[in-house]
């Protein structure tokens, strides 16, 4: 072999080993891309078929509530692998000679986390709702429902306190009928005074001739001290009672300061400081016992002790005794001075009030819906069952929900033909079993609401409080009796705001508008013909800045929780597609989902030294959701 063979022979070895190294480095680079490109395909992948997984959204529910979900949550994964399935074979450019550069298997498919319309206290549902109402520009209206809400909560606080002071009257009558007793012995002594003086005048009071009317006048003042103490007692033991209740009173008094207006919260103190007159031992009515009661005892038992005769004669001490008590005893009126008036009104609402709601509201209650809810799996169970996770709605949300529900579900007057239920806003507002007892349930607040609104335009309305006191005089018997009449003023102006209330909520069942304000011109009932609230007319007069039967029900659903009314709703949306579709269910509707991958790939053009020799793993992760998933983990 010469030296010039030698040359030629290393040069071949080092240029064969050159290729191999520059092989090795293209080979693993084109590797590395690949890697690089699987690791974005599989993620693409994953992607991709939770999309399209989603993409199939149930549309029964988004045609008739447009709220998207979709709805077989327990089929999402055998709907991710088949989806999958159509990206681990890619076509086209991918592939070199009849070589898939960019072949990749699916391993495993998980769902680590979702989210469904039941879950986190109704929160996907929730903003659905607020979605499709922002869609439909109608979040100006919700806005203008929330400025009210804060009067109709003010009513509702104003005729519920109003109401629970009325139940106080039995103890006031009976206490005013224990000392009533106390006030007509005081007036029978007086005649007993009045007797003994007109004798000592025409000078028959001597021992022969007016013996027995003396004893006759002692022993009427033995009674008198007898009954004197026992309707004392009587008092002392209702005051002690009424004050007891009070304490309780007075607590919720101060509660509700704040939550309602300057002159309704002067009329709520001014009727509960009325009560304790009775209880307070400086208050008007107690003294007054006490001052009776002290004048009785000293009136008779002066004239049962004194030393009656001298010499014959009425002594000194008679007749001075017999002066004192003519002239103490002055006090106390004729009998029929004090007799009182009934109120139609105060008994004809009592009666009102323990009667049925319906038959008082409704021109036919027999024919009202009596539908009732299977209770067979329904969604809102787990909130009474404490499995929620509540947060307080806010404004936006809670005027959301009210005009979802009106729009969507029917109500009275205006139900849905097919519907589980014949009232179903009603059934939001009220989640009774039945729809008479839903819809006793929003009459009972609309009631609540016309009252409080009632009473307090009364207040503000000088003539009609003027003829409130004048009736409350006559009630009591005299004017002198000022926490009294004072106190019958207060019962008897919301004993007329409740008639009036009748015959709002009436019209409004009957297809009428009601204004939330009343001014002097909207108002209907006398206070004579309140009694007669069932003759009043119910005219459905239309004008701006009247209410309707949807419009009160919009507010008093503004004033509920909105997290229970979510629920209810999705308790009527299953109710009402189970009917097509018995398989669908509320908990199973899927809003969002978190997704975990498992890809595995093979090397194809040189295995990269730092990866396992049985190919490439991929794990990915994919989130999607028709809301976003920020909102509905707050």
């Amino acid at each position: 072999m010469t030296g010039k063979d030698v040359c030629r022979g290393s040069i071949s070895v080092f240029f064969a080993l050159l290729l191999t190294t520059v092989l090795a480095v293209v080979l693993t680079s084109l590797e590395s891309a690949r890697h690089a490109a699987l690791s974005y395909l599989t993620a693409q992948a994953g992607e991709a078929a939770l999309e399209s997984a989603f993409a199939g959204y149930y549309r029964p529910l988004w045609e008739r509530y447009h709220l998207l979900f979709m709805a077989d949550g327990p089929g999402l994964v055998p709907a991710l692998r088949d989806t999958l399935s159509c990206y681990e074979e890619p076509e086209g450019d991918g592939s070199i000679q009849g070589v898939n550069l960019y072949a990749f298997r699916t391993e495993d498919a998980t769902i680590r986390e979702t989210v469904t319309a039941t879950d986190l206290g109704g929160e996907a549902f929730l903003q659905g709702i607020v979605e499709d109402v922002e869609n439909h520009g109608m979040t100006a209206l919700a806005e203008s429902l929330i400025g009210q809400a804060e009067l109709v909560g003010e009513a509702e606080t104003v005729s519920g306190y109003i109401g629970n002071l009325s139940e106080y009257e039995k103890q006031v009558s009976d206490l005013e009928e224990a000392y009533g007793a106390m006030e007509g012995q005081g007036r029978r002594l007086r005649k007993t005074y009045e007797g003994l003086e007109e004798a000592l005048h025409n000078g028959t009071l001597t021992e022969e001739n007016g013996r027995a009317l003396l004893e006759e006048a002692k022993s009427l003042a033995s009674e008198t001290l007898r009954q004197t103490e026992e309707s004392y007692g009587k008092v002392l033991a209702g005051a002690e009672r009424l004050k007891g209740d009070l304490e309780e009173e007075g607590g919720r008094l101060l509660e509700q300061k704040g939550k309602v207006g300057e002159a309704a919260y002067a009329q709520m103190e001014a009727e509960f400081e009325n009560l304790t007159e009775y209880t307070r031992e400086d208050g008007s009515r107690r003294n007054a016992v006490e001052h009776t009661r002290e004048l009785l005892t000293e009136c008779a038992g002066e004239l049962s002790g004194v030393k009656a005769w001298q010499d014959g004669a009425a002594s000194e001490e008679l007749k001075a005794a017999i002066k004192k008590g003519s002239e103490a005893l002055e006090e106390f009126q004729e009998e029929s001075a004090v007799k009182r008036q009934k109120s139609e009104l105060l008994e004809t609402v009592k009666a009102w009030k323990d009667s049925g709601i319906l038959g008082l509201v409704l021109e036919d209650a027999e024919a009202a819906s009596d539908k009732r809810l299977s209770d067979e799996s329904r969604p809102s169970k787990a909130l009474r069952e404490g499995e929620d996770t509540e947060r307080t709605a806010s404004a936006p949300e809670k005027g959301a929900v009210v005009l979802y529900g009106v729009s969507h579900f029917g109500y009275f007057g205006e139900e849905r033909e097919e519907a589980a239920l014949a009232y179903e806003v009603e059934y939001i507002l009220g989640g009774g079993e039945s729809d008479r007892e839903n819809l006793a349930t929003a009459a009972g607040r609309l009631l609540s609401v016309r009252s409080g609104m009632n009473f307090m335009y009364l207040l503000t309305d000088s003539q009609k409080q003027a003829e409130a006191e004048a009736l409350a005089a006559a009630l009591v018997g005299f004017t002198g009796i000022y926490p009294l009449v004072k106190f019958v003023k207060g019962i008897l102006l919301g004993a007329w705001a409740f008639a009036e209330a009748v015959c709002d909520v009436r019209t409004l069942y009957q297809g009428g508008q009601v204004p939330l304000v009343k001014t002097e011109r909207d108002w209907k009932l006398s206070l004579e013909g309140a009694a007669a609230a069932d003759t009043c007319e119910t005219g459905a007069r239309k004008e701006d800045g009247m209410w309707n039967y949807e419009g009160y029900l919009g507010l008093l659903l503004l004033m509920g929780n909105t997290q229970s009314q979510c629920f209810r709703m999705m308790d009527l949306i299953e109710a009402d597609l189970r009917r097509t579709d018995s398989g669908f269910f509320m908990e199973n509707c899927i809003s969002y989902a978190l997704a975990e991958f498992h890809f595995r790939a093979e090397p194809l053009f040189f295995p990269v030294p730092f990866l396992e020799n049985s190919g490439y793993a991929f794990l990915k992760t994919s989130a999607y959701g028709y809301y976003e998933p920020s909102q509905q983990t707050e």
